[in-house]
């Protein structure tokens, strides 16, 4: 099999897996995916022109990027006739789809990476990692901004790479706007190139000094790239039309979007536990066997330093990262690592390949062994999304409810079974507005109930409502817990020492139902 068709072969896959519960929590006012782009904020963009003050935690190109991609879909609704709620639910899928093809972009990029490097194979078991990876397949189907900003990102690599060997300038120049897509998609894509900015500045003049020079990018092409990089961050942020906005989203991020969340201290101890986490957290990211399959790329490449100073090159991007925004924010997420995780793919792929070259059955056995093992991992994330314990609720509540009790939501909406076509109302955790609606049923994401402060008020509700004490008896506890699932779901859901931080500790959580004595 020819490598392009291989890469046809994975891509394929990674369509299917990525497809597969692509329209989890839909339809629904929120969907079941946190930090969701919404139509709802889209228009709240489009209604102030990405100006006039408007901001938000994320910079704006995405959300343009959905306004123009749902603009037929906008159009189709009016034209068709269709009711809100069916315009909602069709524009949520096309953002979840456009995520799905832009997912299958970042797979290409990293295969025409692999063949950069001069290794279309080592390419095609690049993307197969990647697309195993459990981040990689959860975002690659929902409309949030880790896929898109990924795909800048993969393609700033790429021209990299291509900038170091094949010289042109018209390769630093679309580095630069790939590099300025990726900071205006998502902030903390700007420590991916901190460091990776006077690295390449270096290597560059480097290779202008040596005898190969000729048609090399000298100094006028840095200077064109570093001031269309400027230039294309400030128009894709829009920070000549919103200064304001500019600003108030900096604050921002800045202050309550990050210092909120830290998990670690300051101090050397501090970080060292945040680097122990983010070593964890890869592993959960790309499981151990791949993994391993990087690591061993590093040596393998260190080893053969002088034909792979490229593919070295690669961790250097990793290190910036590290250093200005891991050990910045002090706090790590699974998703937080999908750039990682593309590095070290390249550098997973060459070790495959290598291994698979190698006149030996043992080589060949490790190769299937990390391939199926991360087929595994990410047939898992599919099957924890489809067999979510909300599905099954929603068909009790239906079934042994029905449409004339009222029924009550307590929390959030995104973590809560969809109440359509129930007599239902949302509550907040409050004792006194439960005694005033006093409602028939009550339905609770025990997960989402245990994050309450201890001491609180919202803690004593929903300890009084377990307990019996407010008149009501718990009819349903509800966690599906697939068998076929095969993650690490105990370290989703351990709290404390030991907890893996993820997005997908919101999927098939604990419902609680309550019937009023």
């Amino acid at each position: 099999m020819k490598a392009r068709q291989a890469l046809l072969a994975v891509v394929a896959l990674s369509l299917v897996l990525d497809a597969w519960a692509l329209r989890w929590g839909l339809p629904g006012e929120y969907g079941w995916a946190p930090d969701e782009l919404l139509p709802q904020d889209v228009d709240a963009a489009l209604a102030q022109r990405f100006a006039h003050g408007w901001h938000t935690k994320y910079p704006p190109l995405h959300f343009a990027v959905l306004a123009a991609w749902t603009a037929p879909v906008r159009a189709l609704g009016r034209w068709a006739g269709w009711d809100s709620a069916a315009r909602h639910d069709a524009r949520m899928t096309a953002g979840r789809v456009l995520s799905l093809f832009m997912a299958a972009g970042v797979l290409v990029v990293v295969y025409l990476c692999g063949r950069e490097l001069g290794d279309a194979w080592a390419g095609v078991l690049a993307t197969a990692l990647l697309a195993c990876s459990v981040p990689f397949v959860y975002y690659a189907k929902v409309a949030n901004l880790d896929v898109p900003y990924l795909l800048w990102f993969t393609l700033s690599l790429l021209f990299l790479l291509r900038a170091l060997g094949r010289g042109a300038a018209r390769d630093l120049v679309a580095f630069a706007l790939s590099a300025a897509a990726a900071v205006a998609t998502k902030d903390q894509a700007f420590a991916l190139y901190v460091l990776t900015v006077p690295a390449l500045v270096w290597e560059v003049r480097r290779l202008q000094r040596s005898e190969t020079s000729a048609g090399r990018p000298g100094r006028r092409a840095l200077l064109l790239a570093g001031g269309t990089s400027l230039v294309a961050y400030l128009l894709l942020t829009g920070l000549p039309m919103n200064p304001g906005g500019w600003l108030a989203h900096v604050r921002l991020i800045a202050g309550p979007a990050s210092t909120e969340f830290r998990m670690f201290g300051r101090g050397v101890a501090g970080r060292a536990e945040l680097l122990w986490e983010t070593a964890r957290h890869l592993r959960f990211a790309m499981g151990g066997p791949a993994l391993l399959a990087g690591l061993a790329g590093i040596w393998l490449a260190w080893r053969d330093r002088t034909r792979q100073r490229r593919l070295l090159l690669l961790l250097v991007p990793v290190v910036s990262y590290v250093i200005f925004f891991l050990l910045v924010v002090l706090y790590v997420y699974d998703r937080f690592l999908l750039p990682v995780c593309v590095v070290l793919a390249l550098l997973g792929g060459y070790a495959l390949a290598t291994a698979a070259r190698a006149r030996s059955w043992a080589g060949r056995i490790v190769v299937a062994v990390v391939l199926v093992a991360a087929v595994v991992r990410a047939v898992s994330v599919d099957v924890l999304l489809a067999t979510d314990s909300r599905y099954t609720v929603e068909d009790w509540l239906r079934r042994e409810v029905g449409p004339g009790p009222l029924v009550a939501a307590v929390g959030p909406l995104e973590y809560l079974p969809r109440l359509d076509g129930l007599r239902s109302r949302r509550l907040g955790p409050s004792l006194e507005r439960l005694g005033q609606v006093r409602p028939d049923v009550v339905v609770v994401n025990a997960d989402y109930a245990r994050r309450a402060d201890p001491g609180t008020g919202e803690r004593a509700f929903y300890d009084a409502l377990d307990a019996g004490a407010l008149g009501y008896t718990t009819a349903l506890r509800l966690r599906s817990d697939s068998r076929w699932c095969l993650l690490e779901t105990d370290a989703l859901r351990r709290e404390g020492r030991g907890h893996i931080w993820s997005n997908l500790d919101k999927v098939d959580p604990e419902i609680r139902v309550y019937q009023r004595r």
